[in-house]
């Protein structure tokens, strides 16, 4: 996380978070990540040098905790977004992860509790390799009794051609 340059950009995601952001203008981009703090600076000249639009970092922290050596990177993400859905009661998310580890769990937990204000979920299906450096992967779930679209595509392109479907795009 020392370099930028080391981390390759998903293709075709910064066109469509682009995109989405001349369709919805006052929209925030928020990125939650379970990366430490000391890795903004980071992650923000990756932000910038792959051309993501700018937008809200809320990262975490490492270290000891009162019951465990190193902080939850899923609690901090599912709590973030219910802090998050408090902060902002009249938006719409469009949530888009992938399928490393527990961004689905995560996501569908969120769609539960709040599935009128999510506008659609995005997955991003890693590769065979990318699964390997993210301790792998989970199963693409069944969500048809979701009230939520969801969407899985390797890339931002599969992504926008089933926004443009839902008439999100």
């Amino acid at each position: 996380m020392l370099n930028e340059r080391a981390r390759m950009a998903t293709p075709g995601m910064a066109v469509l978070m682009d995109r989405l952001m001349v369709e919805y203008p006052e929209a925030p981009v928020i990125y939650l990540s379970t990366g430490p703090w000391n890795a903004a600076p980071t992650l923000a000249r990756f932000i910038t040098r792959n051309m993501y639009p700018s937008g809200a970092l809320l990262l975490t922290d490492w270290g000891l905790t009162q019951d465990r050596w190193f902080r939850s990177g899923q609690e901090h993400k599912r709590r973030n977004l219910e802090l998050l859905a408090e902060e902002f009661p009249n938006m719409r998310w469009l949530l888009f992860g992938d399928n490393g580890q527990h961004d689905e769990a995560i996501y569908s937990h969120f769609a539960q509790q709040h599935g009128d204000r999510v506008a659609a979920i995005g997955i991003r299906q890693l590769s065979a390799s990318e699964a390997v450096l993210a301790g792998g992967h989970s199963e693409t779930g069944d969500h048809t009794g979701s009230q939520v679209p969801w969407i899985y595509s390797p890339d931002g392109a599969g992504m926008a051609k089933s926004l443009q479907e839902m008439d999100l795009l």
